[in-house]
C-alpha cells in the first residue's frame, strides 16, 4: 500500500454544525424574528399552564400541542407528525423528549425551534432517542434550526430534574473524553463543558450560573456528534425505559461507577478532567452526593430483574465507544455495583 493510500485511511473528516445558537437572558425575545408564520409549540403536559409558555406565547400566535411522553414512546412519535404536519414553524418547549420527539418525526421542510427546560443537551446533537418495546434506540435524526439558551425558561423546572438532567451533560463529556472515537477537538468540548457544569451546578439557584450551565450543556452535548458514547449511556439505553427511570437519573446511578470501570486503560485521558488527587469516579461519586441526586439502581427494580439484562448490556457496550470490552461476568458485577 503506497503512502498516500496510508495517509488517506488516516484522514478524519468534521463537519461542523449549521444550527444557530441564541443565547442570554431574555433571548426568548428572538422569537419576534418568526412573527406571522404558521407556528405550533409543543411541549409537555407540565408546562401546560407554566409561566415561561405564557410569555412564548405573548410574543407568538400558535397551537399548543402535548408532545411525547418520558423516553419518547415510538407511537408518540408517529401522533407527533401527525399534529404538527400542517405548521410552518415548531417550537419545541421542553426536556429530551420533547426535542428528540421534534427531530425525528418532522420533515426538513419545518424550522424546529428548541427552547429547552433542562440541562441534558438533546438540541445540540443530530441524533434522536426513542423506545421500542421497552429499549431506547438512538438513530440519526435532522437538525434543530434554532436553540433558544434563555434561562429563564429552566426557572419552573423541578431543582432534581434540572439537576439531574446537568449530569447528563457531565456524562456526555466524560464519555466523550475516554470515547474510543475522541479527538482534540471533542476533548476541548468536553473539557470546557464539564469545567462549567461543575464549577456552576451549586450556584444554581443564581440566574447567571444558570446560564453558565446551559452553555456547559451545549458544550458536552456537542460532542455527541462527533464520538459514540460508552457504558453508561449503554446503561441508560436498557434500564431508563424498562423501569421508568427519569433520563438524568440514569446517569445519577451509574456515572461514578462508568468511570472507576474505565479508569486503568483511560486515566491519562481522564486526568484532564481531573483538578485534586481524588481518581475522577470518586471526585463525581461525592460531588453527585453534594447536589443530592446520587441514585441507586436498587430504587427502581430488584437485583434478580436487573441481572436479566446483563447480555443486552455486554452487546451495546461492545458496539459502543466505550475503551474496554466487557463480557458478561463484568456486565453482571458492574449491574451488582450499581445496585
Amino acid at each position: 500500500m503506497n503512502k498516500f493510500v496510508l495517509y488517506y485511511l488516516n484522514m478524519k473528516i468534521l463537519k461542523y454544525p449549521i444550527t444557530q445558537v441564541v443565547y442570554g437572558y431574555n433571548s426568548i425575545e428572538w422569537l419576534n424574528n418568526i412573527k406571522g408564520k404558521k407556528i405550533a409549540i409543543v411541549t409537555t403536559r407540565s408546562l401546560m399552564r407554566s409561566k415561561i409558555l405564557s410569555e412564548i406565547l405573548s410574543i407568538i400566535s400558535a397551537e399548543v400541542i402535548e408532545g411525547p411522553k418520558q423516553h419518547t414512546p415510538e407511537q408518540d412519535l408517529i401522533d407527533l407528525h401527525e399534529k404538527t404536519k400542517n405548521f410552518e414553524i415548531l417550537v419545541g418547549l421542553g426536556g429530551g423528549s420533547i426535542i428528540d420527539g421534534l427531530k425525528l418525526a418532522t420533515e426538513e421542510s419545518k424550522s424546529i425551534i428548541a427552547i429547552p427546560t433542562t440541562l441534558s443537551g438533546a438540541e445540540h446533537t443530530s441524533i434522536g432517542g426513542y423506545t421500542v418495546e421497552g429499549l431506547k434506540k438512538v438513530k440519526a435524526s435532522r437538525e434543530v434550526n434554532y436553540i433558544i439558551l434563555d434561562p429563564k425558561a429552566t426557572l419552573e423546572t423541578p431543582k432534581w430534574l434540572l439537576l439531574s438532567s446537568a449530569v447528563r451533560a457531565i456524562d456526555h463529556a466524560i464519555e466523550a473524553i475516554y470515547s474510543l472515537d475522541s479527538t482534540s477537538f471533542t476533548d476541548a468540548l468536553a473539557i470546557e463543558g464539564y469545567k462549567k457544569l461543575i464549577k456552576n451546578l451549586k450556584k444554581i439557584d443564581d440566574i447567571d450560573s444558570r446560564l453558565e450551565c446551559q452553555i456547559g450543556s451545549w458544550l458536552a452535548s456537542l460532542t455527541i456528534r462527533y464520538v459514540r458514547m460508552g457504558i453508561s449511556h449503554a446503561f441508560g439505553y436498557i434500564f431508563g425505559p424498562r423501569f421508568g427511570i427519569p433520563h438524568g437519573i440514569t446517569s445519577s446511578i451509574s456515572l461514578p461507577t462508568s468511570v472507576k470501570l474505565n479508569y486503568n486503560v483511560a486515566k491519562n485521558k481522564l486526568k484532564l478532567l481531573e483538578e485534586n488527587e481524588a481518581p475522577l469516579y470518586q471526585f463525581i461519586d461525592t460531588f453527585l452526593k453534594e447536589l443530592n441526586v446520587r441514585k441507586r439502581l436498587s430504587e427502581f427494580t430488584t437485583i434478580n430483574e436487573a441481572l436479566k439484562y446483563s447480555r443486552l448490556l455486554v452487546d451495546i457496550v461492545n458496539k459502543s465507544g466505550n475503551p474496554i470490552i466487557i463480557d458478561k461476568s463484568i456486565a453482571e458485577q458492574y449491574i451488582r455495583d450499581l445496585y
